[in-house]
């Protein structure tokens, strides 16, 4: 009996120094958990059995136990690595078609493979919802290199001041090519459907100076053959602009937006306007905010609500883990939500290698959310988890299980001299 004991000893110490052993080996690992041998006793059951007589007949390795504690949070720089701070698992596929298999991941260390998917350092996608949603299916996260979506102009807004002291001009409309015919001029850069600039022109003409002060404005449209005169068209106008004798805009009234009618943007060649034909029709609405005082004329702020196309810049996390893409022409979208899978015995997971786990009946189903929603924890953008092994806890127990293998392979020694002993009576 007292080999058998030995024996399971040795057996339970050996597989308790592997367990160490591969922890120690992944104290460096992103998103690694530490496991824990589970030790049982062993009894022989006999009928008739005294219960008060009962001779063990050693140990055994009752489970291997991961720990699921929160691992250090650790900056790295790279905008797509995610740290999960608090309960759940990033979910994340094989690009294989027909693998319906999921896996379950703490590794936060996430890039864009060829094709713009959100994938782990050995090529499975990671899984979340489209745009802002967080409801449905979770699909591979996907970010696309397409140039950033161009957004054709539709409202100006302008604040600025009229010099009190200029003189009436009475020759309309101005030439723009003839300062003297307009007192007053400005530019804003506005953008057509396809993303292509063009300047909107507007000429300040002071038409009256007697209470109520009046200006007309007219206005061009570069590479627009309504009112470009450089594209052949002519200038458009005028819309009236008056003041009272404190200086106050009166008209149009504070708060309304006038609409310049444009006609659109009818493009001719593009070697005249430098880009192409086929940018559609539209108006823009003038919102301005103007006084008259004895001050030079100036712009004072200036805005406009079109973009032109623009590339893909770089990508950011938020911690409720939208995946945001960022565009040269300032446009933000947010491609995706990262989906977390929460379990209610993440013990019962089974490893598979390369930092992922799989669900098995003693874990249950990965239950999918948001990050945030009910117990799972929110996403550190541009970090990682490190792994949870204590390494001095490890060394200790390391040295606590070599002195238990000692000890049980002494048990084995001291039987086998019992046991000769035995042999040699004669």
């Amino acid at each position: 009996m007292a080999f058998q004991q030995g024996l399971s000893g040795l057996s339970s110490s050996s597989q308790a120094l592997d367990v160490i052993s591969h922890n120690v080996a992944n104290a460096n690992t992103t998103g690694f958990k530490a496991s824990q041998t589970v030790f049982a006793d062993v009894y022989s059951a006999t009928l008739g059995a005294d219960p008060y007589k009962q001779v063990g007949s050693g140990s055994r390795v009752a489970a291997i136990r991961q720990n699921f504690s929160q691992g250090s949070i650790t900056e790295t720089g790279n905008s797509l690595d995610m740290a999960i701070n608090g309960d759940g698992f990033f979910m994340v596929k094989r690009p294989v078609l027909g693998d319906n298999q999921m896996y379950y991941t703490r590794a936060g260390e996430f890039q864009l493979d060829k094709d713009g998917y959100v994938t782990t350092a050995t090529g499975y996608q990671l899984l979340g919802y489209p745009g802002t949603a967080g409801a449905g299916d979770a699909v591979p996260i996907k970010v696309p290199y397409d140039t950033g979506t161009p957004r054709e102009t539709s409202t100006v807004s302008m604040t600025f001041n009229l010099d009190a002291n200029q003189p009436v001009i009475t020759t309309v409309p101005p030439d723009p090519a003839k300062p003297e015919t307009y007192n007053f001029s400005t530019t804003v850069v506005t953008y057509d459907s396809l993303g292509i600039a063009h300047n909107l022109n507007l000429y300040f003409v002071r038409t009256s100076n007697t209470a109520p002060s009046q200006w007309d404005v007219y206005w061009s449209l570069s590479g627009d053959t309504t009112s470009d005169p450089a594209a052949g068209g002519t200038l458009q106008g005028p819309l009236t602009m008056q003041f009272d004798a404190s200086g106050a805009m009166t008209t149009p009234a504070p708060g309304t937006v006038p609409t310049f009618s444009l006609p659109g943007i009818s493009l001719a060649s593009g070697a005249t306007i430098g880009g192409p034909v086929g940018a559609s029709d539209g108006t823009i609405d003038i919102n301005f905010t103007a006084t008259q005082f004895a001050l030079a004329s100036s712009v004072n702020t200036i805005s406009q609500d079109g973009v032109p196309a623009g590339e893909l810049a770089g990508v950011s996390v938020t911690k409720e883990g939208q995946i945001q893409a960022r565009y040269t022409n300032g446009n933000v979208v947010t491609v995706g939500t990262v989906a977390i899978a929460s379990f209610r015995n993440p013990n019962g997971l089974v490893s598979m290698g390369d930092n992922l786990w799989i669900s098995s009946l003693e874990s249950g189903p990965g239950v999918a959310g948001t990050p945030g929603a009910g117990t799972r924890g929110f996403i550190s953008g541009g970090s990682v988890e490190a792994s949870n092994v204590d390494l001095t806890a490890e060394l200790v127990n390391m040295i606590v299980q070599q002195r238990a293998y000692q000890a049980n392979a002494q048990s084995i020694k001291t039987q086998d001299q019992i046991l000769q002993t035995v042999i040699n009576l004669r």
